[in-house]
């Protein structure tokens, strides 16, 4: 396929921050279409022309069984899409991948749009969803290998605001074709359809703009890694810093491409911590869903209506404006996560949601009796709570699996992690409708437990990631394995007396068992130390 060349097909015509610009562009598309694909069913579900070509969608059919299947189902695809982005996506390349999740998302939500009986329904969102699912795998590496450290975290938590954004769209989408009975099932197809957009436009980028050097370098290519590396940065191949930092991811891809990678490197206990590192990347992403969000997300109109007893319009209203407000909230993370790290924000957004939660859960327990003031302070607390979830927790937790892990186990580490989201998201929304109709306001007290939890767990897990090169860590992990100590206190030991690193041991780390074949060759003594807090 000529087009699709590694250099894009703006190859050498921008550069700089122009074109690190297109590239997190082009990525928080990908993340807007993600976001449209999930608020656009909050409404949907519920309008008349909806549930009249699907009746069996009713939320009291079957005590809400049914609607959650069919809006849950979804995540299932995208478990599928992550999984096969773990066996596939580090042969296919970061872009190829997302091209070819984007077109997988686009013949889903054909079908959907075209939709006739319940059968096909769940057909199309089991499609979008494996395409997503390969988006959202692919996506946050290539942004991560791509983008500079020190704006690293401004340009992956963009992608999470356009998240928030796609929400805030689907939601008033959905609340002007309410008023649309006219034109019978265009009332729902069309919100379904507009996602189209989006994937045009992420399709149209991915085509532009380049390949990750990283990907490039450990498959060989390094002529062509050394333009791109180049064009990011605005300067020629034969640069210098470009150089040393070709040389220094080359040998740490000379140790990892000695062997294949297995189940036991993979979680393997050794000065790697690999162990360690995947199951921090793939918790976060399951914390992030078990704190609640989608509850909220998907069920945003339903809990207007059948909790807070507002009529259909006003919840339609409500909805849109807190997406309107998640979206403002996702903004203001990005000026505050490389000033305030990736732990801090963790910290204080689960703290923050824990309280929410146990407000919301209070006001609507007095709620039940018929007063209605409760239902506005629960309200005005639903608000608040997203907040903390934008600012803690929405794009924190696809930024730091990216950052946390090896190159040797990246991308699989990448794949495992965006799976625990889609399978602990499934949960969610497959029992949040049948645990409200059940157990109903202290369906909010079950995930303000979950969200305590969560804060003694990144404090003593969790290691800050904010400012490092990502082969930087592997040389924290390693020290921190030699020293017997948590790599948490080692990294805050490293960040404040600013300790060298040896790019060597990054190597040996990065390379798992190949790495400990070489250990004598790694240690001489004339090897080049490098400062930690050093930018690519």
């Amino acid at each position: 396929m000529m087009a699709f060349t590694h250099k894009g097909l703006l190859g050498g015509k921008i550069g700089g921050k122009n074109l690190q610009i297109g590239v997190c562009t082009t990525a928080a598309s990908g993340f807007l279409l993600f976001g449209y694909d999930q608020g656009v069913m909050s409404g949907i579900i519920t309008e008349p022309m909806f549930l009249q070509q699907f009746p069996q969608m009713e939320p009291m059919n079957k005590s809400g069984a049914i609607q959650a299947l069919v809006v849950a189902i979804y995540e299932i695809g995208c478990l599928m899409g992550s999984l096969v982005f773990v066996g596939y996506g580090d042969k296919l390349g970061r872009r190829r991948a997302v091209l070819i999740g984007t077109l997988i998302m686009l013949i889903g939500a054909a079908i959907q749009t075209s939709s006739f009986t319940l059968a096909q329904l769940i057909v199309g969102r089991i499609v979008t969803g494996a395409g997503n699912g390969m988006n959202t795998s692919s996506i946050p590496v290539w942004q991560s290998e791509i983008a500079p450290p020190k704006i690293r975290g401004f340009l992956v938590l963009f992608e999470g605001a356009l998240i928030t954004g796609g929400v805030m769209l689907s939601y008033w989408i959905n609340y002007g074709f309410w008023f649309v009975t006219q034109y019978d099932s265009f009332q729902w197809r069309f919100p379904i359809a507009f996602q189209a957009v989006f994937g045009f436009l992420l399709i149209f980028g991915i085509l532009l703009f380049p390949e990750s050097p990283r990907w490039l370098l450990k498959h060989g290519k390094t002529d062509v890694a050394a333009e791109i590396m180049a064009n990011l940065h605005d300067t020629h191949p034969e640069d210098e810093n470009i150089r040393n930092d070709i040389d220094e991811i080359n040998k740490l891809n000379s140790v990892t491409q000695g062997q294949k990678l297995t189940m036991k490197e993979f979680l393997s206990k050794d000065r790697a911590m690999n162990r360690w590192r995947v199951s921090i990347a793939c918790g976060c992403q399951a914390m992030q869903q078990i704190g609640g969000i989608n509850l909220v997300t998907y069920y945003a109109t339903t809990v207007f209506e059948d909790s807070l007893g507002f009529d259909p319009a006003l919840s339609r209203f409500m909805t849109g404006w807190l997406g309107t407000e998640y979206f403002a909230a996702a903004l203001i993370a990005l000026f505050i996560v490389d000033k305030l790290g990736r732990r801090r924000l963790m910290i204080w957004g689960a703290a923050g949601m824990a309280g929410c939660l146990a407000i919301i859960g209070a006001c609507l327990s007095y709620a039940e009796n018929g007063n209605r003031t409760p239902a506005y302070a629960a309200t005005a607390f639903i608000f608040l709570y997203n907040s903390f979830f934008a600012m803690g927790w929405l794009g924190t937790t696809w930024l730091y699996p990216a950052e946390v892990t090896p190159i040797r186990v990246r991308a699989e580490a990448n794949g495992f992690s965006t799976s625990s989201n889609w399978l602990f998201n499934y949960a969610v929304v497959q029992l949040a409708p049948i645990m409200i109709n059940t157990i109903s306001w202290k369906v909010y007290l079950v995930f303000f437990c979950f969200n305590a939890a969560h804060v003694p767990i990144v404090f003593w897990f969790f290691p800050e990631t904010n400012g490092y090169k990502l082969e930087k860590l592997d040389a924290i992990f390693a020290e921190a394995y030699d020293k017997g100590e948590n790599p948490v206190w080692t990294e805050r030991r490293v960040r404040k007396n600013g300790a060298t690193l040896d790019v060597e041991r990054e190597a040996e780390v990065a390379g798992g068992a190949e790495a400990e074949k070489k250990d004598g060759a790694s240690s001489d003594g004339g090897v080049e130390q490098k400062e930690v807090k050093e930018t690519v």
